[in-house]
């Protein structure tokens, strides 16, 4: 699966979950510590806008504020449209991209947002009541691309907690939310 069909999925997902949520559930403690839905929901979307904004040249902090505001469905698909497109742009995939948390090559900058939006909707599902999934095939991608770096630094800066043990035959989605520190 490429990047770009992954991140368009992650957003089908995260479209669905948050068109489910009632105000009060935006209050419900996530699977992220220290954050409720809606502080979950924000940093997907900030991030999806740092994603943007870098492709696009512009300089971009780390933290977007409240970018949910009182739609959140509406939020969702206003950052889906222009990250999508941001990286569907000629020569996205090239290069370089610097953010806040370091510089990466264009194409593993796209897979960490993909990740972002992915996993986050599985977080906001879980702490909503839903039901909590994650597509096999974007589950397989991310996994493939974090599992082969080290990400100690990372946990050591609160993005992803400790390694949950699961099982080698475990689904993809399983062994990628046990990396990143949640309990599938």
């Amino acid at each position: 699966m490429d990047a770009v069909t992954a991140l368009e999925r992650s957003y089908d997902q995260l479209a669905k979950v948050v068109a489910n949520l009632s105000p009060d559930q935006l209050r419900a403690p996530s699977p992220c510590a220290d954050w409720d839905v809606r502080a979950t929901l924000n940093h997907a979307l900030g991030a999806a806008w740092m994603f943007t904004l870098v492709n696009q040249g512009q300089p971009v902090g780390e933290d977007a504020g409240d970018v949910v505001g009182d739609d959140p469905s509406g939020a969702v698909a206003a950052a889906a449209m222009a990250n999508v497109s941001a990286w569907q742009q000629p020569g996205a995939l090239e290069g370089d991209r610097t953010y806040p948390f370091g510089a990466f090559p264009a194409a593993a900058g796209l897979m960490i947002n993909v990740g972002e939006i992915a996993v986050h909707a599985w977080d906001i599902a879980q702490a909503s009541g839903q039901q909590a999934t994650l597509d096999p095939d974007v589950a397989g991608t991310v996994y493939e691309f974090y599992a082969a770096m080290p990400l100690d630094v990372y946990r050591e800066h609160g993005a992803f907690g400790p390694e949950v043990a699961v099982d080698e035959s475990a689904p993809a989605a399983t062994k990628l939310l046990a990396l990143l520190g949640r309990t599938p």
